[in-house]
């Protein structure tokens, strides 16, 4: 009995000594060996079954082995043909290998000769195999991807999973920077429309008069300057889904448009006498509160439940700061492979700073920290100093760097008028760390930087995490959603090292 996964090859000689001397070495081999005297054999073969790899004689009775090869070469895309000839010419097995056949070995040939030959046909389709599989993958994903392991990107992994196949209006609401194109991108990719044009349109970035004809389009002598029919961009969004970026800053007069196509399925273009019909999934995407702005008046209610049918809500990146290493990964390799620089890895202290981050930008801003990062990196580590000053300025601020554990709880005098207001305090150790647990941030006195402020908190943070933790580094870790990396990094630099808590 074959196994499923024996590599299957087809002898077709009409030699016996030759056919016998092939099964036999081949079949030691671990391959499927199957035998056959003459060309028709050997059609109906390859008609019946997989092949792998075709032996072919040229010269055998009924169909010779140039003519099989040419006859069956279209319908066995998967199969190698090697070619076997007895005569000193070898035009005509040349001809063949134009044509798409593997190789050809001449007679008298070494039965070595042979089982290289298949071995190496072997591997070539194994690996054509692997790249049309990965071809196939990379052409059924969208060009970008939502990356994250943290419970609020799951969550939205899973409603976009829900949502994608039905044809739900959806509203993606969150943070410039936080991927809500890409989930528009997602939800049409993953949906039945996929096949349709995804159409975008940023409600933002024209003035109203401007965007009534982008949104709608126009007909000949509808405007001055209009000298052509142009449709609009919610008709070439047709069998396919439209997004409409930034919804929350659509003029009033257009939402009333709006609506209308979402209850009546047609379009009016500007200057038009017919209705268009038009069939189209609307996915809209805000950074503003959609519900304060029907409070205000500024947008229609109606049209906010048109459109909120389902929410998405794109968590910022500062609540989800344990995907920053994965996220800092991802793009490192990104664009060092766009720059052909080989492997980059991130130092320590430098995933640390990306992690203490507060991310104003988010994720699109990490993504042009990385970038730049990438460019200014001449060796194969990515440092701290190729990210931006203001990392650098708040390295500077935890004074004394990894084990130093110093830091500044006021600024110089003069901005106080207060002779003690430029003193620095020295905590270290176990001392350091129940004065960080035991001690508020703010005494009497002159007030600290919001650097310093936020480097108090954070230590005293750290320090009651592990001593709940019992000093157990990989819990602390998680109960802070930092990598244990970067919590090592944040205890050596405050101190803590030794902290009993």
């Amino acid at each position: 009995m074959s196994l499923p996964c024996q590599p299957h090859i087809l002898v077709a000689d009409d030699e016996a000594s030759i056919r016998r001397l092939l099964q036999t070495v081949l079949e030691a081999r671990g391959y499927r060996v199957t035998v056959v005297e003459d060309g028709l054999q050997a059609a109906a073969c390859l008609e019946r079954e997989r092949v792998d790899v075709a032996i072919l004689d040229i010269r055998m009775p009924g169909e010779n082995g140039l003519d099989l090869f040419r006859r069956m070469k279209p319908d066995c895309q998967e199969t190698a043909f090697i070619l076997i000839t007895a005569y000193g010419t070898v035009r005509t097995a040349i001809e063949a290998m134009k044509a798409g056949a593997f190789d050809y070995v001449t007679k008298p040939f070494l039965v070595d000769e042979v089982e290289v030959m298949v071995e190496r046909a072997l591997e070539v389709g194994r690996l054509t195999r692997e790249l049309d599989r990965l071809k196939r993958k990379v052409d059924g994903q969208p060009g970008e991807q939502l990356i994250g392991q943290s419970p609020a990107m799951q969550k939205v992994f899973k409603v976009v999973g829900r949502v994608a196949p039905t044809d739900a209006a959806v509203l993606i609401q969150g943070e410039s920077g936080t991927g809500k194109e890409i989930v528009a991108g997602l939800l049409h990719h993953y949906s039945l429309r996929r096949e349709g044009p995804l159409i975008k349109v940023n409600c933002a970035a024209l003035p109203e008069g401007l965007l009534e004809s982008e949104l709608f389009g126009y007909e000949r002598g509808a405007f001055t300057g209009a000298a052509r029919s142009k449709p609009g961009k919610l008709e070439m969004a047709h069998t396919g889904t439209v997004f409409l970026d930034e919804v929350g800053d659509l003029p009033l007069s257009l939402q009333a448009k709006l609506l209308r196509v979402l209850q009546e399925k047609e379009i009016d273009r500007l200057g038009g006498v017919r209705t268009i019909p038009v069939d189209i999934r609307v996915v809209a995407a805000t950074n503003r509160n959609l519900m304060e702005a029907v409070h205000s008046g500024q947008f229609r209610e109606d049209l906010f439940y048109r459109l909120n049918v389902v929410n998405i809500i794109l968590p910022p990146l500062r609540d989800r700061a344990g995907d920053i290493p994965l996220l800092a990964e991802f793009f490192v390799q990104k664009y060092a492979a766009r720059m052909n620089k080989g492997t980059l890895l991130l130092a320590p202290e430098t995933l640390a700073l990306l992690e203490s981050h507060h991310w104003p930008g988010n994720v699109r801003e990490l993504e042009n920290t990385i970038e730049r990062a990438v460019i200014l990196a001449s060796g194969p580590v990515i440092r701290p100093e190729h990210l931006p000053d203001e990392f650098l300025e708040y390295m500077e601020g935890r004074e004394g760097g990894p084990g130093g554990g110093r830091i500044r709880t006021s600024g110089t005098g003069g901005e106080r008028g207060n002779a003690a207001a430029g003193r620095t305090v020295h905590h270290t150790d176990e001392a350091a760390g129940r004065a960080a647990c035991d001690s508020p941030c703010f005494r009497e006195g002159p007030l600290p930087t919001l650097r310093q402020a936020i480097q108090q908190v954070e230590r005293q943070l750290i320090a009651e995490a592990l001593r709940r933790t019992g000093g157990n580094k990989s819990r602390t870790a998680r109960i802070l959603d930092i990598s244990r990396r970067a919590l090592q990094y944040k205890m050596e630099a405050y101190g803590l090292e030794k902290c009993s808590c």
